[in-house]
C-alpha cells in the first residue's frame, strides 16, 4: 500500500497494492543503519508487541523487480514453496519512509501502522482484515496522543476514503 504523510496542510490520498513476489528475495535488502535504524526503532516502539521477524530496507533499484518494488511501501515475499517468508521489506525510496526520516511523529506513526499491517498478513490476515487492523492501530495512536490530533484524524479520513474507493471497485 502507498502511504504518505501530509505535505504542508494537506494529505496525499493512499492507493495501494499488497504484493507477494514469487521467486528470489531482493538481494540488496539489509538491516537498517544510522538514521534509518533510529526511525525504525521509534516506529517499533509504537507497536503493541515487538515484531519477531526481521525488517529490511531495500533500494528498489537494486531489487530483482525494481518496477514492482517502486510501487510499494512495504511487502513480503513468497518462497519457492509458496509460503510467505517471515521477513518484512520496506522500500527505502517510498514517500512513507522519506517522510518518516524527517522524524515527525505523524510520519513515524504511519510507518508503525504499515509494519502493523504487514505483521497482520504474517499472522494470516487477508488484505481487508490487515487494512482494518492498520486503521484500528493508527486510531489507537491518535487517541492515545502519540500523533497530533488534527493530522491523525485527517490521515484516518484518508484511510477511510481509500477503503470506500476499494469497496466500489
Amino acid at each position: 500500500m502507498r502511504h504518505s504523510a501530509p505535505r504542508s496542510a494537506r494529505f496525499i490520498g493512499s492507493v495501494g497494492v499488497f504484493l507477494l513476489m514469487v521467486g528470489s528475495p531482493p538481494v540488496s535488502a539489509q538491516g537498517p543503519r544510522g538514521a534509518e535504524a533510529r526511525v525504525l526503532e521509534r516506529a517499533l516502539r509504537l507497536l503493541p508487541v515487538r515484531p519477531d521477524v526481521p525488517i529490511r530496507i531495500i533500494d528498489p533499484e537494486l531489487a530483482p523487480a525494481p518496477d514492482a518494488v517502486r510501487r510499494l511501501d512495504a511487502f513480503m515475499v513468497r518462497g519457492p514453496d509458496g509460503a510467505i517468508r517471515r521477513l518484512i521489506y520496506l522500500n527505502r525510496r517510498a514517500a512513507m519512509i522519506e517522510d518518516a526520516m524527517t522524524g515527525r511523529d505523524l510520519s513515524v506513526a504511519i510507518l508503525a501502522a504499515v509494519i502493523h499491517h504487514e505483521l497482520a498478513h504474517l499472522h494470516g490476515a487477508g488484505e481487508p482484515e490487515a487494512r482494518r487492523l492498520e486503521r484500528e492501530f493508527f486510531r489507537s495512536l491518535v487517541f492515545g496522543g502519540r500523533v497530533p490530533l488534527d493530522q491523525g484524524l485527517q490521515y484516518l479520513r484518508d484511510l477511510e476514503q481509500d477503503r470506500q474507493l476499494r469497496e466500489r471497485q
